[in-house]
């Protein structure tokens, strides 16, 4: 009886087993060769190195992505007027807006696009800033050589030697104290690994996600080509100045009044910051000050007064000591408003 009943049994899985060969037809074929080949062939497969460079990903840490930009929506609906105690005559451009609000307190053709001379070089230390915090392979200890192009770069400097290296810290905040034009070639070219031009479009390209719509750059420093010069408008400006307060290290250094740069040469380099509103005006944190020829004197300055966080961006000033005495009355006066 159980050897019945075991036939039976077997019998049965011999039968479901047939069944399951031909659904799945695992049995060995031949290709034109004559040789074996497994029914799954056809299926593509990834190669034993692929699969481990797959595996390698998935170790690596993530790495830290740039925040979405904060734009400035300016609320020019009801601008106030100046007292008739601050003359704005004899200027360019201009405006002052609180932050985070974007409330504009005043403006003066603040959507014309005018000549920025050294203001520029906010948006190369932001570059600076951004890739510092995204690439693994820098940080401000990074040694950068000086290079040729960078030695012959005029205007305010540092003096900068093919035989010297420094890092980029040394650098950021010879740019942001000196407004040394030398320092910011070499960061911007370091920071495109010798490619000055594709850094050029890197600026020109973060403009335009700051919505910047003014603004056009062609060098990293901000002196006048032969016949072109970086241009703005001051919302652009401010902008960028509310960009780069994201950053600490932007203050810091650009409210520092002196920096002793090739500290540890026999004889320092004394830098003197060129915004001497830092001295004249409460609350002054930055953020840069620009001239040329054809710019004339301009700044974009930070402040923050009780937690209140104003900036300042005005232009086309004929003396430094002008456009100083109008900005620091502007900042005053901002500070009076509700």
């Amino acid at each position: 009886m159980y050897k019945k009943l075991f036939g039976i049994v077997l019998f049965a899985h011999l039968i479901v087993l047939g069944y399951l060969g031909l659904r799945t037809d695992v049995s060995p074929k031949l290709d034109k060769n004559g040789n074996s080949e497994s029914a799954f062939a056809s299926v593509p497969r990834q190669s034993d190195s692929s699969i481990l460079e797959d595996d390698d990903d998935l170790l690596e840490p993530v790495k830290p992505t740039l925040d979405k930009p904060i734009f400035i929506e300016f609320d020019a609906s009801a601008p106030n007027q100046l007292p008739a105690s601050i003359r704005s005559d004899d200027m360019g451009t201009g405006i002052l807006v609180e932050i985070p609000s974007g409330r504009v307190l005043w403006q003066k053709n603040s959507k014309k696009p005018v000549g920025i001379a050294s203001m520029t070089k906010m948006m190369t230390a932001l570059l600076a800033f951004e890739d510092i915090r995204i690439r693994d392979e820098i940080n401000l200890q990074t040694q950068v050589q000086v290079t040729n192009a960078a030695y012959r770069i005029g205007g305010s400097q540092v003096w900068l030697d093919p035989r010297e290296v420094f890092s980029l810290e040394e650098l950021l905040i010879s740019v942001m104290v000196k407004s040394a034009n030398d320092s910011a070639y070499l960061v911007g070219e370091f920071l495109a690994d010798g490619n000055m031009s594709q850094f050029i479009t890197r600026m020109n390209k973060r403009a335009q996600e700051l919505n910047m719509v003014s603004t056009q750059f062609f060098n990293a420093h901000g002196l006048s080509e032969k016949t072109t010069d970086n241009t703005s408008n001051c919302e652009d400006l401010a902008r960028l100045a509310h960009e780069l307060l994201q950053y600490d290290q932007a203050t810091e250094w650009a409210a520092m009044p002196t920096y002793a740069f090739r500290a540890n040469a026999d004889e320092p380099t004394r830098l003197a910051n060129h915004n001497t509103l830092l001295k004249t005006t409460i609350g002054v944190d930055g953020m840069k000050t620009g001239y040329t020829k054809r710019a004339g004197f301009c700044i974009t300055a930070t402040c923050i007064r009780n937690d209140r966080r104003l900036i300042a961006v005005t232009t086309g000033f004929t003396s430094s000591k002008r456009r100083d005495d109008f900005t620091r009355n502007l900042l005053d006066w901002g500070y009076t408003l509700p």
